[in-house]
């Protein structure tokens, strides 16, 4: 039967995601490689590879070990074919990366606000970033942003930390910017930049945790990262710990953020008699004792909220970051003690709980990916 001219079309499109996507997780390959892991025939191989190398999307990278014979030239993805541009919005700054298609940081550049700023000055702030780290050739913009976001529709429905509420982001920015725009919560991001090139990589299933300013929860089922009915899941900070408690900044009381975020932190310091935050890590680590019974009853809170959802999906994995994990040696101790002690025993046995691999970076590497992962994904029958 003969192939439509669509269909054809559609064939080839998938065949080149499938060798991309290949040597973005194995390169570099020789062609044979490539033939062999993709099951795609030498011809048409030769054919795609000719496309590729032509589109400037792979690069000849040299040549493999001889095994007797001549040594094999590896094809790799061209890190210069392309950036895209991920950015984190936070109440005092938007942070901004121009990254490769490998994953790579490129250039740097951030916007500092001294009040939490309006989504008008954001939106400012996004085009100023985006013309500031041009580039020939831009796939898009990532943008990450606390609290439930819409990915659909480009919506931040609700952020305590900036007080929105239901702000368009997506489409007045690419107004703006005459680029694709993705809206994904923060923690979203980070899990999916730890899933494509951090710590996530060995993981099909597992809960990347933020502690800072806020607690938050990016959860990986499958390999995808989940985001319930409304873009809402993983808001570990505002689960109650204790109904009877102090109020949240989202107005309900008792949330986890409450008892392990930089508020308690800040509550804790202000207590005890010392300046800041960073004051009450540096007596931590000279030994003081209230000061290190603080942090191992931050970690206990965390612990918590980290055992209930071991209980609940039954992750591979616990991914730690977030600003906070520069106190980490202060609290992470009685996190894991929390949730080996209090989570199913074969879950807890097999769970690992590690940190991050990309660091505070990998929220901007995440956002990018958001972009990225469009440039990678496999086209579906009937999507064209």
């Amino acid at each position: 039967m003969q192939m439509h001219k669509g269909d054809q079309e559609l064939v080839r499109n998938q065949n080149r995601a499938l060798v991309i996507n290949l040597l973005r997780l194995h390169g570099p390959l020789s062609r044979s490689e490539v033939s062999d892991r993709t099951g795609l025939a030498p011809s048409a191989l030769t054919r795609l590879s000719r496309d590729l190398l032509a589109d400037g999307v792979v690069i000849e990278t040299g040549k493999s070990d001889s095994t007797g014979g001549r040594p094999a030239v590896l094809v790799s993805l061209n890190p210069e074919y392309s950036r895209s541009i991920g950015m984190k919005v936070e109440r005092s700054r938007v942070l901004a990366a121009a990254v490769d298609l490998t994953g790579v940081i490129r250039e740097k550049a951030s916007v500092l606000f001294d009040a939490p700023p309006s989504p008008a000055k954001v939106i400012d702030t996004v085009d100023k970033l985006v013309k500031k780290l041009s580039f020939e050739r831009i796939l898009g913009v990532g943008i990450s942003i606390s609290g439930f976001v819409d990915p659909a529709t480009g919506m931040d429905l609700y952020s305590p930390i900036l007080g929105w509420r239901n702000v368009p982001l997506r489409d007045p920015i690419f107004e703006r910017t005459g680029l694709p725009v993705w809206i994904e919560n923060d923690v979203n991001a980070l899990a999916l930049g730890e899933r494509w090139y951090g710590a996530g990589r060995n993981f099909s299933h597992f809960i990347c945790i933020t502690v800072g300013e806020g607690i938050g929860a990016g959860v990986v089922i499958g390999g995808e990262i989940y985001r319930g009915a409304f873009g809402g899941a993983g808001e570990l900070g505002h689960i109650t710990i204790n109904p009877d408690g102090p109020v949240c900044r989202c107005q309900e009381r008792g949330c986890l953020e409450v008892y392990a975020s930089d508020y308690f932190l800040g509550e804790e310091a202000s207590r005890l008699g010392f300046t800041n935050i960073q004051g009450l890590i540096d007596a931590g680590r000279d030994g003081n004792a209230d000061a290190k019974v603080a942090f191992a009853r931050m970690g206990r809170y965390l612990g918590f909220g980290a055992k209930n959802l071991v209980n609940l999906l039954n992750p591979e994995a616990i991914i730690l970051g977030g600003e906070r994990m520069d106190a980490s040696d202060l609290f992470l101790p009685s996190i894991e003690d929390e949730v080996r002690r209090h989570s199913f025993p074969s879950e807890a046995d097999r769970l690992q709980i590690v940190p991050t691999e990309l660091g505070a970076d990998g929220f901007l590497i995440g956002s990018a990916t958001l972009v990225t992962a469009d440039f990678f994904r496999v086209p579906a029958a009937g999507a064209m």
